[in-house]
């Protein structure tokens, strides 16, 4: 199975911002979302959409149970 790659597409932002949420647009979660803004930065884009990319739906935000055994016991000993 081919690397996953960055696919982002140009976007032009919209003119009335206060109703705009980016994650409408974007997966700040995805494993390649630094990958597409290295993509956007050297093109000059104003902004990216993943919504043309494979990996739109694949990762999601973590939930509490990502994080709730990972931190080793804290018994009060300095």
């Amino acid at each position: 199975m081919p690397c996953p790659q960055p696919r982002p597409t140009e976007f032009h932002l919209p003119l009335r911002a206060d109703s705009f949420s980016i994650e409408e647009y974007r997966n700040v979660h995805c494993r390649m979302y630094s990958g597409c803004i290295d993509v956007a930065v050297r093109q000059d884009w104003e902004s990216f959409t993943c919504a043309k990319c494979p990996l739109f739906q694949a990762d999601k935000a973590p939930g509490a149970s990502s994080y709730a055994f990972t931190q080793p016991a804290d018994y009060g000993r300095p």
